[in-house]
């Protein structure tokens, strides 16, 4: 069974973009970016729901919803 990749962190996606520019390697330095957004995204969801109430059903379904693209 494979596990799962560890999750980002904004330090390694900069460094990883970084590392990209300065060796003319775009596939790095576009994966650096991906990794960048997705850990400051995940850095924010924490942070708003460590100071949330509890999310109904329906606000789950909405926000899951944007995370998949389909509410644009």
């Amino acid at each position: 069974m494979a596990t799962a990749a560890k999750p980002p962190t904004v330090s390694k996606a900069q460094s990883d973009i970084m590392t990209g520019r300065r060796f003319n390697d775009p596939e790095r330095e576009a994966k650096g970016r991906r990794d960048l957004a997705e850990a400051k995204i995940a850095n924010a969801i924490e942070g708003a729901l460590a100071v949330a109430p509890p999310l109904t059903p329906a606000q789950i379904k909405r926000l899951s919803g944007l995370l998949r693209g389909g509410a644009r």
